[in-house]
């Protein structure tokens, strides 16, 4: 009895130390391109339209497809209110992130899916307490946020961004989410 008791728990520790952080995915309709995403341990609820959560955040991957009315609420680490999406068609994702950059207090290079990326953090001069960020990647895209304002560019030439701050690309889509209030950056690039 001991030996099985001994080997359920070795295999649920193993399992644990093993689970990987999810990160939330939305997708507002069929269009890839109509997608946002956020960091892993992003808290959210999404409810029905008689207001009943039905899906939140957790460690474990899921999906939720939505054919009517529903709302997702999203709280993310650097703001105080919740941003709000109501959602007629789409999906809601927790996404297993195999490889996934927190890049926080060091300014190491961090590499993902072969493209290695650097960050330059400095303290804003109009925003007192607040980071402003450059982050360069290998293959040529540089992110710049300065004050509230942000663009990226490719070999000079300005990229087009979504939200905060998925970037298109001829090479890929790079999806990065950067906290200004304490310099947190999360990124990961998906090559086409």
């Amino acid at each position: 009895m001991k030996k099985l008791v001994f080997t359920i728990f070795a295999s649920l520790m193993f399992l644990v130390t093993q689970a990987q952080p999810t990160y939330l995915k939305i997708t507002t309709n069929d269009k890839s391109l109509d997608q946002i995403m956020y960091p892993p341990g992003t808290n959210f609820e999404l409810k029905t339209k008689e207001g009943y959560i039905i899906f939140k955040n957790s460690e474990s991957p899921g999906i939720v497809e939505i054919k009517e009315k529903h709302t997702l609420y999203v709280y993310p680490s650097w703001k105080n209110d919740p941003d709000i999406f109501v959602i007629n068609e789409g999906k809601v994702e927790k996404v297993l992130t195999k490889t996934y950059s927190w890049s926080h207090e060091n300014d190491e290079p961090t590499s993902y899916n072969g493209v290695t990326a650097e960050k330059e953090l400095t303290d804003s001069k109009v925003n007192e307490g607040k980071k402003n960020l450059k982050f360069t990647l290998s293959n040529g895209i540089v992110f710049k946020y300065v004050d509230g304002e942000y663009e990226a560019t490719l070999n000079g030439n300005k990229l087009k961004t979504r939200g905060k701050y998925l970037i298109y690309t001829g090479l890929g889509v790079l999806k990065l989410s950067f906290n200004p209030n304490n310099g947190v950056v999360w990124w990961i690039f998906e090559k086409q």
